[in-house]
């Protein structure tokens, strides 16, 4: 018999609780509406093809106020899972695929490394740095424009065991412009120690100022970036310079009280987007007839609440022909 490996793929998600039900259950009462009960009620009572009767089965839906979403999914060993910290509980699930029709994959083991708590809760919020208080506590920012953000963190210190932080990561959706660092209260400039920026990502070090239960400090973070989609979550997590304590997420939270957002979001409003912008071309003349004069354009464009996608460009000349195949 001829064997080979199957081209089979598999993702792993993970999200984290504070109790043991990632679901809420339901029975509907006798205003036909549904009420929340525990899973033992909802189970012994009964199904109905009319749905709405008193005392049958209601919905089944994720408990989002103790449960977080679904991690992205993780296809490598050792990526660090990206889901809040300090909640109790735990859920995995994993998903294997292939093209192949007659090919499987077997899942034989599973581990997931854990560390102490650095602090416990450490939360943040962001904001836009001339708009502290926004209407309703939500943050909306013009799609694809430069904006300055501030990103304010708070810990506190639930027990003796937890040794604090002395460096913060931010994901970012885009390059930032990091600005300054601030800590205190009030509030001060800190010029760090070092501060690491690229394409997705901002790093602050402060080993000379490490938060601690002994010298507890607020700090914030200011800088400038764009985004491209209708949601974008600030994702951030702290840790400690060169420990083998794992970094610990933020969650979004009151961590000030010069914010008032309560989120790690922004948002850009629907009726701005335009999925296309920022077309510009390298020049206004293309004659690709090898002669090697204007026989190459350059093409650059920005599509904006879109994660991913396959782009195809055509050129046309100027009778309205495409003579040539389309470039991807």
């Amino acid at each position: 018999m001829h064997q080979r490996h199957a081209p089979v793929q598999i993702a792993v998600e993970v999200r984290t609780g504070r109790d043991d039900s990632p679901l809420v259950y339901h029975i509907i009462d006798e205003l036909r509406r549904e009420d929340v009960v525990e899973f033992q009620d909802w189970d012994q009572a009964p199904w109905n093809f009319y749905s709405g009767f008193p005392g049958q089965k209601g919905s089944v839906q994720d408990d989002l106020a103790n449960w977080s979403f679904w991690s992205v999914p993780h296809r490598t060993s050792g990526e660090g899972i990206r889901v809040p910290d300090g909640r109790q509980f735990i859920q995995v699930r994993a998903f294997i695929t292939s093209e192949e029709v007659f090919a499987f994959g077997r899942l034989n083991s599973l581990s997931i490394e854990y560390s102490p708590l650095l602090a416990n809760p450490i939360v943040g919020e962001v904001a836009l740095m001339e708009d502290p208080h926004p209407t309703g506590g939500v943050v909306e920012v013009p799609l694809g424009e430069p904006v300055t953000l501030t990103y304010d963190v708070r810990a506190d210190f639930s027990s003796a065991s937890q040794t604090g932080f002395d460096a913060i990561r931010l994901q970012t959706p885009e390059a930032v412009d990091f600005q300054r660092f601030e800590m205190g209260e009030p509030l001060a400039i800190v010029e760090p120690d070092s501060v690491k920026v690229d394409d997705r990502e901002l790093v602050v070090y402060f080993p000379s100022r490490p938060v601690s239960r002994a010298s507890n400090q607020p700090l914030r973070l200011i800088f400038a970036t764009q985004v491209f989609n209708y949601s974008t979550v600030f994702e951030g997590e702290v840790f400690q310079i060169g420990s083998e304590n794992l970094p610990q997420s933020i969650d979004g939270g009151d961590a000030t009280p010069l914010v008032s957002t309560d989120d790690l979001r922004v948002f850009a409003p629907l009726q701005r987007l335009e999925v296309l912008a920022g077309v510009v071309l390298g020049g206004r003349v293309l004659t690709p007839n090898g002669d090697g004069v204007h026989d190459e354009l350059a093409v650059s464009f920005t599509l904006q609440g879109i994660e991913a996608a396959a782009v195809d460009v055509s050129i046309y000349d100027l009778g309205g022909r495409r003579p040539g195949k389309s470039l991807s």
